[in-house]
């Protein structure tokens, strides 16, 4: 089946061959998915998104969500398929269609109960999240009370181990400085910090520090450079200070360890916003305006241009704009 006709008029002729021959994998989308913004997705070229399809629902209504979401992708068949191992990526590609991995974006959906990892990953989850920003009973993220940091608990470890075992790949995204180390002593899988900036772009207290950076690849894992503002720059970012970001983690951590996590909020009401309840002086007041440049997810192929425009080789701009997530996919879901 063949893409929608994509809206790439701007970019180069190298940089559209790229995206049209790659696997393209977003780290996050938050946008509200509907059969619309499905065609809005295929028509930036995007093989595969992961999505949050649950941030921090209690167990049950959790349930709800991954049915519903089945439900959605049931009458959008000949657009979507769930991505339950990476044979479902290469299939998307073949298909034109798009892959969606869901992502659980937060621990408390388990209840304190590591069983219902497997649960999760029956119903086709196949990535979760330690913390959603806050402390939960897994461990302290890095939106929390200044100063506090409690790290990884032990049922932490326990879910850490689950997950390994059932194989749902661990995301560390948000984790603070101690939970994140302690996890890294904990895997012994690549993990992803999926839409995530480092400090070397901005210092904003929610990127990776260069050391956190080389626990990432030391691990095997990747880090999803995102367009969120407030990670990206104090004010008015645009797409090239997004790059920046790429720039910085590259010359730290090698391009193997780099991706793209857009982190991009669409179509969602103002109400939407109000769960977040994050400290408007570190992160701003929703809802978000994405980089200029990068507005909306149509425009993920300006990423390839600009990177070509750096100096990356077409092979760099396959694994930033993909292929790393896809390795990492395989090593844990096989």
């Amino acid at each position: 089946m063949a893409r929608p006709v994509a809206s790439r008029a701007s970019i180069s002729a190298r940089a559209r061959r790229i995206h049209e021959t790659s696997i393209i994998i977003d780290g996050m989308n938050n946008s509200r998915m509907t059969g619309p913004y499905f065609d809005q997705i295929r028509r930036a070229g995007i093989t595969c998104t992961m999505w949050p399809v649950s941030i921090t629902a209690p167990f049950r209504q959790a349930i709800r969500q991954i049915c519903d979401f089945w439900n959605l992708v049931d009458k959008n068949k000949d657009k979507v398929l769930i991505v339950q191992d990476t044979s479902d990526i290469l299939r998307a590609k073949k298909e034109g269609k798009l892959g969606i991995v869901m992502v659980i974006e937060d621990t408390r959906q388990l209840e304190d109960d590591v069983d219902n990892i497997r649960i999760f990953h029956r119903l086709g989850v196949r990535r979760m999240q330690l913390n959603y920003t806050t402390q939960n009973s897994v461990g302290c993220g890095k939106g929390d009370r200044e100063g506090h940091d409690a790290g990884l608990s032990g049922l932490g470890v326990r879910v850490i181990q689950k997950m390994e075992e059932v194989g749902m790949l661990i995301d560390l995204c948000h984790c603070s400085p101690k939970t994140l180390r302690d996890a890294y002593e904990v895997t012994t899988k690549p993990a992803v910090v999926s839409h995530i900036n480092v400090r070397g772009g901005y210092a904003h207290p929610g990127n990776l520090t260069d050391a956190e950076q080389k626990m990432v690849k030391k691990n095997g894992g990747v880090m999803g450079i995102s367009g969120v503002p407030f990670y990206v720059k104090d004010r008015m970012p645009t797409i090239d200070d997004m790059i920046d970001h790429i720039d910085s983690a590259k010359r730290v951590a090698g391009v193997d360890t780099v991706g793209v996590g857009t982190a991009i909020f669409e179509g969602h009401p103002p109400e939407f916003y109000y769960q977040f309840n994050l400290p408007e002086d570190r992160y701003g007041k929703p809802p978000w305006t994405w980089p200029k440049g990068i507005e909306t997810i149509e425009k993920l192929p300006a990423i390839t241009e600009k990177l070509l425009q750096r100096g990356y080789t077409d092979a760099e701009v396959k694994k930033i704009m993909g292929e790393n997530f896809l390795r990492v996919f395989r090593q844990v879901w096989g």
